[in-house]
């Protein structure tokens, strides 16, 4: 990981989201093109066990992430520099959001059948 008072954690979190968002949907339509599972078998399919396995290793990875940036501003020796906290602060309410966001779509695979 960088340093959580690095300026890329302002764009890293969301980075990781939206790469995992269109690779995940890009993986979906591929997967539903060369081998899609029967529609009877509902939200139960390989597809959404793949799906899901990466939608809650990105969540934790941005989870990690945004408590990094967290105890670096609020529990490992202050830095003195307020830019730094900023930075940090920031950077774990950014990875904070990009988790969030990861895991409330990819959740949907447990809802809905993968190809439709």
């Amino acid at each position: 990981m960088l340093s959580p008072y690095h300026p890329l954690q302002l764009a890293l979190g969301l980075t990781i989201w939206i790469t995992w968002f269109a690779l995940m949907y890009g993986a979906l339509g591929i997967a539903c093109e060369v081998a899609p599972p029967p529609i009877e078998q509902g939200s139960f399919t390989w597809i959404n066990v793949a799906l899901l396995l990466t939608t809650l290793a990105i969540t934790g990875l941005l989870f990690y992430w945004a408590h990094q940036c967290w105890r670096a501003a609020h529990v490992v020796n202050k830095p003195k520099d307020p830019s730094r906290t900023f930075i940090a602060n920031l950077g774990a309410s950014i990875n904070l959001v990009g988790a969030i966001a990861t895991l409330s779509l990819g959740l949907m695979v447990l809802l809905l059948p993968p190809c439709l």
